[in-house]
C-alpha cells in the first residue's frame, strides 16, 4: 500500500489535534478528590516513606505527586498520554487511512462519562490507568511484527529499551501489572511456534515484567489486602470461587466491562455485521445458520441499552441477569467472528489477542473491591484496538472504500470536540471562581467558607469534598485557607 506524502501530513494533523485537544481539556480540568491529598505535604511524606504499606504503584504514585504540584506539567503529561492514546491504536494497525484515525480518537471522545470522569476528569486515576494503557500499547507497537509472517528484527537500541519499559510498565496499576506478565508469555511462545526462535527483545521484556511486578506487590499493602487487615481494599470470602465469579459478573463486571460503552458497541456491532456481510461469502449451511445467528445479536445489542434503558426507562435492576448474559453473548460473538470468518491464522491470533486481553485485564477485578469505572479503561483500549485493526484490515483488502466515511467521522469528532471544551471552559472558570471566592471568605476573616459545586460534575472524579471528611481538610490546606476553616457546600446554580 503506497503511503503518499499528503497521507502522512493529513495523519500527523490528527495527532495533533488531538494533543492539543487533550491539552485544553487538562489544563481546564481542576484537580479533585485526593489529588488535594498528593498535593500538600500528605503525599510528600507518603514519598520519603517509599509508599510503605500504601501500594506498589510507585510511578503512579511520583507521578501524581509531580502533577500536582507542577500546572503545566500535569497539563502536558495528560495532553501527551491523551493523544497517545487515542493515536497509537491506528499506528499499531499501520494503516494510511485517515478514517482509521478518526475513528479511533473518535471512540476515545466517546468513554462513557463514568470512565472519563475516573480518568480524564481525575488527575491521580490519569497517573496510574491512564499511563499504563499508554505503556501497554507502546509494547504492542513494537512487538505487532509478530502477528506478521516475516520474522521480526529489533535493533540494539530497542532490545535495551525492553528493560525499562517491563520495569515501568509493571507500576502503575495492579492488574495491569498481572496483565503484562501474560502477555509477555504469549508473544514469547507466540514467537517461537511461528519463527522457531526467541527473540532477545520479548525474553528481557517478560523478565523485566516480572522483577516489576515483585517490587510492585512487595509492598506491605498486599498482605495487608490479603490477610483483611486493609480496610479499604479486601479480597471478598464470604461466597465460593464461581459463586463469587456469577455475583460480580452479573451485577457490575458485564456493566463496567461491556454494557456502558454504547457507542463503541454500535461501532463493534457495525463493523462486525460488516465483516459478515462482505467478507464471510460461500459459506455451508451451519455457516450461514451461525452468519444470520451472529447479525441478529450484532444489530440488538448495541441498541438495547439506548431503546431500553433511555427509551423505555427499564431499570437494569430488573433485567441485570439477563443484560450480563446479553453482554456476554455480544462479546463471544466478536470472538467467534473473529475464529469463523476472519480470514488468515495471522489476523486471526492478533484479533483474538485483543479480544482475549480484555478479559485477561478484567479477570483480577472479579476478587478485589473496590471496583469502578476507571479499572476498565485498558479494557475499552482494547476493543477500540479491535476495532481500528479489523477495520483497517477491510479498508486495506478492499471490502469498504472508507473515503465517503471522512466527513461523517470528522463531524463526529468535532462535535465531540466542542462539546467537550465547551464542558470543560465552564468547569475551569466555575473552579477558577470558587477558589478566588473561598480565599477571598477566609481573608476576609470567616471560619465557614462557603463553597458552590462545579458544573457536569459527571465529568469529574468528586470534584467537591464531602463535610466533614478527610479530602476536606485537605482541600482547605492545599489552597492554603486559615487552619481550622470549615467549608460549607452549597449547590452549583441551576442545580438541585
Amino acid at each position: 500500500m503506497i503511503r503518499t506524502e499528503k497521507n502522512w501530513k493529513l495523519l500527523s494533523l490528527v495527532s495533533v489535534v488531538a494533543f492539543l485537544f487533550y491539552l485544553y481539556i487538562a489544563f481546564r480540568t481542576p484537580l479533585t478528590h485526593d489529588d488535594w491529598t498528593w498535593g500538600i505535604a500528605e503525599g510528600m511524606k507518603r514519598f520519603h516513606e517509599g509508599f510503605a504499606d500504601y501500594n506498589g504503584r510507585y510511578l503512579g504514585n511520583i507521578v501524581e505527586i509531580l502533577i500536582t504540584r507542577v500546572d503545566w506539567l500535569r497539563i502536558l503529561v495528560m495532553g501527551v498520554f491523551g493523544a497517545m492514546m487515542a493515536v497509537i491504536p491506528a499506528v499499531i494497525a499501520k494503516t494510511n487511512s485517515l478514517g482509521v484515525y478518526l475513528l479511533s480518537f473518535l471512540l476515545f471522545l466517546t468513554v462513557p462519562a463514568t470512565v472519563f470522569a475516573q480518568t480524564y476528569g481525575w488527575a491521580a486515576g490519569f497517573a496510574n490507568y491512564n499511563t499504563a494503557a499508554v505503556c501497554i500499547l507502546i509494547y504492542l507497537l513494537i512487538v505487532k511484527n509478530v502477528f506478521y509472517d516475516k520474522t521480526p528484527r529489533y535493533n540494539i537500541f530497542l532490545t535495551i529499551f525492553a528493560v525499562p519499559l517491563g520495569l515501568c510498565s509493571q507500576l502503575f496499576v495492579e492488574h495491569a501489572t498481572l496483565y503484562n506478565i501474560v502477555a509477555g508469555l504469549f508473544i514469547i511462545i507466540l514467537a517461537f511456534v511461528k519463527f522457531r526462535k526467541f527473540f532477545w527483545f520479548h525474553i528481557l521484556y517478560f523478565l523485566s515484567t516480572i522483577a516489576g511486578a515483585v517490587i510492585m506487590l512487595s509492598n506491605g499493602a498486599y498482605a495487608k489486602i490479603f490477610s483483611g487487615e486493609d480496610q479499604y481494599r479486601t479480597i471478598d470470602r464470604d461466597m465460593g470461587f464461581f459463586e463469587k465469579i456469577y455475583d460480580i459478573f452479573k451485577t457490575t463486571m458485564y456493566q463496567f466491562l461491556v454494557m456502558d460503552n454504547v457507542a463503541l458497541n454500535i461501532v463493534l456491532g457495525i463493523i462486525g455485521i460488516l465483516v459478515l456481510v462482505k467478507v464471510a461469502q460461500n459459506l455451508s449451511v451451519i455457516q450461514l445458520v451461525f452468519k444470520n445467528i451472529f447479525i441478529v445479536i450484532l444489530t440488538i445489542y448495541p441498541l438495547y441499552r439506548p431503546v431500553v434503558g433511555e427509551v423505555f426507562k427499564i431499570s437494569a435492576e430488573n433485567t441485570a441477569t439477563f443484560e450480563a448474559f446479553f453482554s456476554l453473548a455480544f462479546y463471544l460473538v466478536l470472538v467467534a467472528t473473529v475464529i469463523m470468518f476472519i480470514p488468515g491464522s495471522g489476523l486471526k491470533t492478533e484479533l483474538s489477542f485483543y479480544l482475549l486481553s480484555v478479559v485477561t485485564l478484567a479477570a483480577p477485578l472479579f476478587f478485589v473491591t473496590p471496583v469502578g469505572p476507571r479499572n476498565f479503561i485498558i479494557c475499552y483500549m482494547f476493543f477500540v484496538l479491535f476495532a481500528v485493526r479489523v477495520l483497517h484490515f477491510m479498508y486495506e483488502e478492499n471490502y469498504l472504500n472508507l473515503r465517503p466515511a471522512y466527513v461523517p467521522l470528522l463531524s463526529l469528532v468535532v462535535v465531540f470536540m466542542i462539546a467537550y471544551s465547551y464542558m470543560f471552559t465552564q468547569i475551569g472558570r466555575a473552579d477558577d471562581a470558587r477558589i478566588a471566592s473561598a480565599k477571598a471568605q477566609a481573608e476576609s476573616g470567616a471560619k465557614v467558607v462557603t463553597l458552590k459545586r462545579l458544573p457536569y460534575q459527571n465529568y469529574l472524579w468528586m470534584s467537591t469534598p464531602n463535610v466533614p471528611s478527610y479530602q476536606a481538610r485537605n482541600f482547605v490546606k492545599y489552597y492554603n485557607l486559615p487552619k481550622g476553616t470549615t467549608l460549607k457546600i452549597v449547590p452549583y446554580k441551576g442545580e438541585k
